[in-house]
């Protein structure tokens, strides 16, 4: 009796702990089909890491194709942008917004960077922290966002801790189609 008791208060601890890692807010589940074109816009990237945009469109990308997102492009960033565009990322964003909009693309994904980087101290432990929406394009409204925040261990490397924070975000979207 005493031994299950040890194992169960163990138990919880290690739940504990594996959940104090991780925080997920989003609105509320939604259905879209995978059968409808999708863009991946771009990512904004607030933290100090550079390219931590681009890092986290290649894992969405790939979270999205194995969910049977088959029409999947991804938005390029105009080469003839002007310095206030580059400096200014609501209106790049806008801009992308539009473009894909009068392409007939259906939705399209984005999101924001918060922090991408290894902690400071002796376990140097990995933290991401980012937020995506999805936007139907045809209306320009934002039906489905969440953000979430995770750290790993010292044995885990970022990108690892960034697949699993965008996994568990895009679970919040049921995709429906051929899968």
């Amino acid at each position: 009796m005493r031994n299950q008791i040890h194992q169960v208060l163990y138990s919880l601890l290690v739940l504990l702990a594996v959940s104090a890692c991780s925080t997920i807010t989003a609105t509320d589940n939604i259905s879209v089909s995978a059968n409808q074109s999708w863009i991946l816009l771009p990512i904004n990237n607030l933290s100090t890491t550079p390219r931590a945009g681009e890092n986290t469109s290649a894992i969405v990308e790939t979270h999205l194709r194995k969910r049977g997102v088959d029409s999947l492009q991804t938005y390029i960033v105009p080469d003839a942008l002007n310095l206030v565009s580059l400096l200014n990322a609501d209106r790049q964003q806008a801009e992308a917004v539009t473009w894909s909009r009068d392409k007939g693309i259906r939705y399209g994904i984005t999101g924001t960077i918060h922090e991408w980087h290894y902690k400071s101290g002796p376990d140097k432990e990995p933290a991401v922290g980012l937020s995506l929406k999805l936007i139907d394009l045809s209306s320009e409204k934002v039906i489905w966002q969440g953000t979430t925040a995770k750290t790993g261990w010292g044995y885990t490397n970022l990108s690892g801790v960034a697949n699993k924070a965008v996994d568990k975000l895009l679970n919040q979207i049921r995709i429906v189609g051929p899968n």
